[in-house]
């Protein structure tokens, strides 16, 4: 069939036909109504942000696609190329690869960098990207809601000299050097990432009030962005210098952190109330603490407020202190974009990160063989920062690390190695070489003397061992699950390993424990002359 197939531009003439289209691809349910609405249908046809084109065969439409020019902004040459529908009857008929390549030969002309979202329902568009050379760079857990929440393959191409202008050398946190180096390989560059591991987030302000912008506090923002444009680490299609207007018709949200009645700094973010999600836009702020504060008020506000249930940002991959900073909120790399965004003379690497608000279901996603890598290296990372969030919810309730930074539980928490213990099993024995430090995370241990009588027990959110963190001193007790339970632990040499990088960690944890044992000591003294003197009385 393909040699019949004419694909042209779609104009005023062809709405009927792609509302029936529409409606034969996703049916009367589909969530997003607007696009079977004559308003939407024409604003894409006349937008110049959209090439919309239709597939026909003996003049009836079967196909239809589009390349959007607004997903950076208008300097960065991206596209999306999204909206492939094919009447379900023709597909195998190469219908959807007339389209692609139709939408390639233009790209060719306009584009430095395209990159196509497909669904993981069923693999057709992931297979008609890779015949394209559009290879996945990202997997997106449940980022759209159809009739339920479904998961996306990112895949991307690069083009013209996006190649040659790109920046060398990003530097990334370690949760991300294993995703940006497979996201290199499928586009053919070789991995020249660097990982920072010791990238310090940004600290969360406190001291600030929120609203939502107003337009008398635009001018007031702009003079902050004017002072900001050469480091800007967040990366969206619609910045404020486009005006109140537009971002308001776009359906763009900001927050407006404010100390002393002045304006300091804002975070602008769209919200799709149907798909139930959120895209951060841009992030601007005269400190550090106040960019902290206003990322982690989205947080709170996106999962108490707003009820949505996936919050997305775009930042750059040479800028580890904010990559830090989400991944201490919970934030896991999806996607990393390879000279995605133009600055000054340069193209630059970016890296998407999300935080899903329901329960990660991912495992019945289509995948063709080329995206199941990304998609392994995604999942793991999920369920990597949920083990890790865990355990630093444990930490932030242990008095042992009482007074330490979120960001330095954070790194605590990811030496942990949490462990499933099976009943009867011996933690810790009494006289053997103190070298681990223990949180319970669920279920109850039993704490037994040497010789084996019951001195007590260990309960949910509590710890033992702590002595070891700083001396292999022998354990003075043996510590056994009665039933099943889950640990947490920390081993003294990762713990030197890491206080030789953070002074600041080591001095307040021995701080903490010389604390806890002159408790314990002010208590055994408590009791030694309460029983003397019961001793004395008696006699």
């Amino acid at each position: 069939m393909s040699s019949n197939i004419n694909v042209r531009r779609i104009t005023e003439g062809d709405l009927k036909a792609i509302q029936a289209l529409f409606l034969r691809c996703y049916g009367d349910s589909y969530p997003y109504k607007e696009f079977y609405s004559d308003e939407w249908l024409k604003r894409s046809i006349y937008q110049d942000s959209y090439l919309s084109l239709l597939a026909e065969v003996d003049g009836e439409v079967v196909g239809t696609a589009s390349v959007y020019f607004e997903v950076g902004a208008y300097a960065d040459l991206c596209g999306e190329f999204g909206r492939l529908a094919v009447d379900p009857n023709t597909r195998t008929s190469g219908v959807g690869s007339a389209l692609m390549q139709a939408r390639l030969d233009f790209a060719e002309k306009r584009l430095h960098f395209g990159l196509a979202e497909c669904r993981t329902a069923h693999p057709f568009a992931q297979r008609i990207s890779h015949k394209f050379g559009l290879m996945p760079i990202g997997f997106l857990p449940q980022k759209v809601l159809l009739e339920k929440r479904e998961s996306l393959v990112l895949t991307g191409k690069i083009f013209g000299p996006a190649r040659e202008l790109r920046r060398n050398n990003p530097r990334v946190i370690p949760e991300v050097f294993l995703l940006g180096q497979q996201a290199l390989q499928n586009l053919g560059f070789r991995n020249d990432l660097i990982a920072v591991d010791d990238a310090e987030g940004y600290e969360i302000g406190t001291d600030f009030e929120v609203e939502e912008l107003r337009e008398e506090g635009l001018p007031s923002l702009l003079r902050i962005e004017r002072g900001r444009l050469s480091g800007r680490h967040v990366f969206g299609n619609l910045q404020l210098s486009y005006g109140i207007f537009l971002l308001q018709t776009k359906n763009s949200n900001y927050l407006v952190a404010r100390t002393d009645g002045r304006i300091v700094g804002a975070i602008g973010f769209t919200m799709d109330p149907i798909g139930r999600s959120i895209k951060v836009l841009e992030l601007i702020g005269l400190r550090n603490d106040v960019l902290g504060f206003l990322l982690k008020e989205l947080d709170w506000r996106t999962r108490t407020q707003y009820k949505a249930e996936y919050l997305e940002i775009t930042v750059s991959a040479y800028a580890p202190e904010i990559q830090r900073t989400l991944s201490n909120l919970g934030f896991v790399p999806v996607a990393y974009c390879p000279s995605f965004v133009f600055h000054e003379v340069e193209r630059l690497d970016t890296i998407k990160m999300a935080k899903v608000y329901v329960a990660l279901d991912v495992d019945e996603a289509q995948l063709t063989p080329e995206s199941h890598a990304i998609f392994q290296l995604v999942r793991q990372g999920f369920e990597d920062k949920r083990i890790g969030l865990e355990v630093n919810e444990a930490t932030r309730q242990m008095t042992v690390f009482a007074g330490l930074e979120e960001g330095e539980l954070e790194k605590i928490a990811g030496l942990c190695q949490v462990r499933d213990c099976t009943a009867e099993e011996v933690l810790v024995r009494a006289g053997a070489r103190g070298e681990s430090f223990y949180m319970v995370l669920e279920g109850r241990l039993d704490v037994l003397s040497r010789t084996g009588h019951p001195l007590g027990f260990v309960h949910e959110g509590e710890f033992f061992g702590e002595i070891s963190l700083v001396t292999h001193q022998p354990y003075g007790a043996t510590v056994v699950a009665p039933t099943a339970a889950k640990v947490a632990a920390l081993k003294q040499e990762d713990f030197e390993n890491l206080i030789q990088r953070h002074p600041r960690i080591g001095m307040r944890v021995m701080r903490n424990i010389a604390s806890l044992l002159g408790r314990r000591m002010a208590e055994v003294n408590e009791r030694f002359v309460a029983n003397l003197s019961v001793t004395e009385n008696g006699e």
